[in-house]
């Protein structure tokens, strides 16, 4: 149980919200790719274009889980996971507005927790990285089904 309330919300992963208190965001990275094969002709090589590649956002996430929570985001991280449900990805900035990413699925996730609590046998420090991979738009109606049920959304 967390001594602090949550406060200032900075990401939100399907019903994952990230405070600042609580599991707190330290690091976000983009990467994408676009394919152009290269095909030899008389004159040298000709380069086709052929579509984007993979879209990816990796987060690298802290806690101290006894003073500000947090493992309550780290467990519904964990379910859209396994369930391998395509949720919403919106980046929170300030005076209440979001960038609305669209839909994501967890392609993985890692934690890492040091000096076990002797009363609890949780870290006292919890440290998170998740793999998302950024669903196309033009998947369209096929992204949406994906989503398993209003747990997805919030």
């Amino acid at each position: 149980m967390s001594v602090f309330q949550p406060n200032g919300a900075l990401l939100s992963i399907g019903g994952a919200i990230l405070y600042t208190i609580g599991l707190n965001p330290q690091r976000l990275s983009y990467s994408s790719e676009a394919r152009f094969p290269a095909h030899p002709i008389a004159a040298g090589m000709t380069y086709q274009k052929t579509g984007p590649g993979a879209e990816t956002v990796t987060i690298e996430a802290k806690t101290l889980p006894h003073v500000f929570g947090g493992l309550d985001a780290y467990a519904i991280l964990k379910a859209h996971h396994r369930s391998q449900a395509a949720v919403p990805f919106i980046r929170l900035r300030g005076n209440y507005l979001g960038e609305a990413s669209g839909l994501c699925v967890i392609e993985t996730l890692d934690s890492d927790e040091e000096r076990l609590h002797p009363f609890d046998g949780v870290g006292r420090e919890v440290e998170v990285t998740i793999g998302l991979i950024m669903l196309p738009a033009s998947l369209g109606g096929f992204a949406r089904n994906l989503i398993t049920g209003i747990g997805g959304l919030l």
